[in-house]
């Protein structure tokens, strides 16, 4: 399938898909910027360790969560004119890869950036290695995801 057969699906298949692609944007945003905010924060910077404590906690869990659910919602609604059978499904290796490695990174976010950052605002420096890490591990995610998704690696239309 190529990026025009997504207008075979219907409006609202559109809108369900620029939706997930803004959550996108919205979660990992702020992965970008974590370092930054570390050595300003590191520097003494107290915005920067409010700012630090916003990103993850306000906007890239909530964003990367409902990327998620939102492309649960897209691989139900895969559906062409005239067939009740989806053309995505949970069954297709790429998708399942892209749910697993969608839990890890909410995993990760969730217990090992947020403990790790509260800890760095607290003052242990110990912790923005695993700030770091954590960080990496999302971007490297969002790679694999990204090539899951414009790929499709096994799906035949």
């Amino acid at each position: 399938m190529n990026i025009l057969a997504a207008a075979e699906f219907g409006n609202g298949y559109n809108i369900v898909l620029l939706l997930h692609i803004l959550a996108v944007i919205v979660g990992f945003a702020p992965l970008w910027l974590t370092p930054l905010l570390v050595r300003l924060t590191a520097g003494g910077d107290k915005a920067a360790a409010d700012g630090l404590d916003v990103s993850i906690l306000r906007f890239s869990l909530p964003g990367i969560g409902l990327a998620g659910i939102l492309g649960f919602g897209l691989s139900a609604m895969s559906k062409q004119a005239g067939s009740t059978e989806a053309l995505f499904k949970m069954s297709q290796a790429w998708i399942s890869i892209a749910v697993v490695l969608w839990i890890v990174l909410l995993a990760v976010l969730f217990f090992v950036a947020r403990p790790a950052i509260k800890a760095f605002r607290d003052g242990n420096a110990a912790a923005r290695g695993r700030i770091m890490m954590a960080t990496g591990i999302g971007h490297l995610i969002l790679v694999v995801m990204l090539y899951l998704m414009i790929f499709k690696p096994g799906y035949t239309a």
